[in-house]
């Protein structure tokens, strides 16, 4: 009888267990499979290629003349800067200085150099001139051959010099009017109405371009020595023709060397600080190619 009762307790029990209601096994979380690893492309390899670098010359060129522009128009407004400046003083009594002896020495001077052959003086004009124009075509040249960008921009720096320096010369000239050594009038006859002897403008672009080269040379010796000796051979020549007094060629040296240094600095502050207008190459969806310009207003 205890076994029946047993077993009757066993299927009751059983049964019981049979019907509770338990909550259904929690489903396991979808395994997610990893996203495929996204590579960007490779940056594009730069465009070293001579149109390359000839535009980006000319986009380079044409901002740094509307910066120019505007360094001219505000110039007014940064004379008190400048007369803060030590430099300034300094730079003005020596160029007074070497001026002023110069025109010292005009009278002395002449009495020897009226004896050189014009062969030999035009020797010293032609060699100094394909001296300097050789130099900076060659660095030009380089900076294409290798890409670098500096040597072509103080290239394109230096002739903008020669040519702000030869505008220049013409309205010194014109300021002056002062006679030639050769019209045999004496050192010191200006305001004459003929007369174009201060300054010179064969001796101003070279000095110019003399500058650019010492300049891109850091003003090195070895670099600054040949490029001011090949200037000053220039201007050597042009005293040998007996066409200017020695006044007339330092003169020259000043007006040529300011131009350029000046330049070549101001370009350095345009690429520290960009100008709000800059002019970039467009191509169309044609191919078309052509010239866009931005600003900030």
């Amino acid at each position: 009888m205890a076994r029946w009762v047993a077993l009757a307790f066993l299927v009751g029990a059983g049964a019981a267990c049979a019907g509770a209601h338990y909550p259904p096994p929690a489903e396991a979380p979808p395994v997610l499979e990893p996203s495929p690893l996204v590579v960007p492309p490779p940056p594009a390899e730069p465009d070293h290629s001579i149109p390359s670098q000839l535009a980006s010359d000319f986009r380079w060129a044409v901002n740094n003349l509307e910066a120019d522009g505007e360094d001219i128009v505000t110039a007014p407004c940064h004379t008190g800067e400048l007369l803060q400046k030590p430099e300034f003083y300094w730079t003005t009594l020596a160029g007074a200085a070497a001026l002023g002896g110069a025109f010292a020495l005009d009278t002395p001077l002449r009495i020897h150099t009226k004896h050189v052959s014009h062969d030999v003086a035009r020797g010293f004009q032609s060699g100094g001139e394909i001296a300097l124009w050789s130099a900076t075509a060659a660095i030009y040249g380089w900076g294409v051959w290798n890409d670098d960008a500096r040597s072509r921009r103080y290239v394109m720096t230096t002739l903008l010099g020669t040519a702000v320096s030869g505008l220049i010369v013409v309205g010194t000239k014109a300021a002056f009017g002062r006679l030639r050594p050769n019209q045999n009038q004496g050192a010191f006859k200006f305001g004459e109405k003929n007369g174009d002897s201060f300054v010179s403008s064969v001796a101003t672009p070279a000095f110019a371009l003399a500058a650019g080269v010492s300049e891109w040379g850091d003003n090195r010796w070895y670099v600054a020595l040949p490029a001011y000796g090949a200037a000053t051979a220039v201007g050597f020549g042009r005293m040998g023709k007996d066409a200017h007094w020695l006044s007339d060629i330092v003169g020259s040296a000043l007006i040529g060397v300011g131009s350029t240094e000046l330049l070549l600095y101001l370009h350095n502050q345009h690429d520290a600080k960009p100008s709000r207008y800059r002019v970039f190459p467009l191509v169309g969806p044609n191919g078309g190619v052509g010239i866009g310009v931005s600003g900030e207003f």
